[in-house]
């Protein structure tokens, strides 16, 4: 029995073809109305809002060397240091008490992270 081959054309099939259409559509119609209807979705169903976000959201954010890079921190009090910085504080501005406070809040902070975890 012979085989027959399928002939290899270099036009896009049916699928291609509306799948292109589609995206165009649609990038046409966002164009025109995607601002509306996130402020729709975020004033009618909040939770919907939330979990969009969440999944367009990377799971481990690109972290840029700077602000809010914690890389070089080698203790609490570096975290602490930085994480005072991210709200405001100018950098050198640190006290001895700022940074004692600040890393109460963290393991406060880890504490009740933990307890989540745990589910209570």
């Amino acid at each position: 029995m012979k085989r027959t081959r399928k002939i290899q054309t270099s036009e896009p099939s049916l699928a291609d073809r509306l799948t292109s259409q589609f995206i165009e559509a649609l990038e046409k119609d966002w164009a025109e109305h995607g601002a509306s209807v996130i402020e729709a979705v975020r004033e009618k169903a909040p939770a919907k809002y939330a979990e969009l976000i969440a999944r367009l959201a990377p799971a481990e954010p690109h972290i840029i060397s700077g602000q809010g890079d914690f890389r070089d921190c080698q203790s609490q009090s570096d975290i602490a240091i930085n994480l005072l910085k991210q709200v405001g504080l100018p950098d050198g501005a640190a006290t001895p008490s700022m940074i004692e406070q600040a890393v109460e809040a963290q393991l406060l902070l880890l504490e009740t992270l933990e307890r989540i975890a745990k589910g209570n």
